[in-house]
């Protein structure tokens, strides 16, 4: 049975891809099965738009198992979300998620266990392209009231907090690539993102 692990960042300046590797390791999954795009969106970008995702579901064409780190990586869209799982659910498909532990098994047979498979995905997808919009929403604002207070954005060593948190949150990245992504230390992420939920 091919098992396979997929990855995604959405940007190549201040993220790698180094970490989902690892995270590939850990799953046992041999780095020639390893596919991961890079610089792609969750959001933006469809996963039938994405040439690594191909790979990945040739490869699963007649079942397997499916690593990733968690559903968001496949897709940040409700609707795209939910497709693209139906089909690796109806190719016998068994996804793992390697953040929780959480499984989707398209090889379940029993009415309960499919119902019940499907209603989680239901709301995992919906509540995932929900916390998308809720986080870019804040950000906007975030960035309209530092502009009406006379706050300056967007000097690289001299960033304000509010676009530091407003470009980690919407790149999905972690404390050390923002800080290597403005040129600041780790420290000063982590003040500025605690002024910035302080603010909220």
């Amino acid at each position: 049975m091919r098992t396979v692990y997929y990855g995604r960042i959405s940007t190549t300046e201040g993220q790698t891809s180094a970490t989902q590797y690892d995270d590939a390791k850990r799953c046992g999954v041999d780095k020639r099965n390893v596919h991961i795009d890079e610089g792609i969106s969750g959001y933006h970008v469809a996963p039938s738009d994405r040439p690594e995702w191909k790979r990945v579901m040739d490869k699963l064409s007649e079942g397997g198992v499916l690593h990733v780190r968690w559903l968001d990586r496949i897709s940040r869209r409700y609707d795209e979300l939910s497709a693209t799982m139906r089909q690796l659910m109806e190719m016998g498909v068994k996804v793992v998620c390697s953040m929780n532990g959480m499984e989707f098994d398209g090889t379940a047979t029993s009415p309960i266990a499919k119902a019940t498979r499907d209603a989680v995905l239901a709301f995992i997808a919906a509540q995932g392209e929900a916390d998308y919009m809720s986080r870019r929403e804040l950000q906007k604002l975030g960035i309209e009231s530092a502009k009406a207070r006379g706050q300056q954005l967007g000097a690289p060593r001299k960033a304000e907090a509010v676009e530091v948190q407003a470009w980690r949150v919407d790149n999905g990245a972690s404390i050390a690539a923002t800080a290597a992504h403005f040129g600041l230390s780790v420290a000063t992420v982590k003040r500025y993102c605690a002024e910035v939920a302080a603010q909220a």
